[in-house]
């Protein structure tokens, strides 16, 4: 047999894999790449949680907005909702981690 027609060894594969995910999960929607390589649930779980952080941090951020009058500052608006918007900038950045570390995982096998 040639080398020619060989197949690629499944490490390549995996690399590859691996990558795809990292690059997904890094910079499109958390959760998509694990999604994509086979982990259903925990990927649903991700976008879930990320796709409900960024609706809940813009509805607090229009509410704050909608709050405010001429006599007070953006800043005194804002006081409020910072707890929330604190709690909303977790939730998306768990779960842009949580794609990212099981990204990194993919890499080790």
């Amino acid at each position: 047999m040639s080398k020619s027609s060989e197949t690629e060894p499944p490490i390549l594969a995996n690399a590859e894999r691996a990558r795809n995910c990292l690059g997904l999960n890094a910079t499109v929607l958390p959760g998509l790449g694990t999604f994509r390589t086979g982990s259903h649930f925990r990927g649903l779980i991700e976008m879930g949680v990320a796709v409900a952080g960024t609706l809940y941090f813009c509805a607090l951020l229009f509410s704050a907005i909608g709050d405010r009058t001429e006599e007070i500052s953006i800043v005194k608006a804002f006081q409020p909702y910072i707890s929330r918007l604190g709690l909303a900038v977790v939730f998306v950045v768990g779960s842009w981690v949580s794609g990212l570390l099981y990204a990194k995982t993919l890499f080790r096998r």
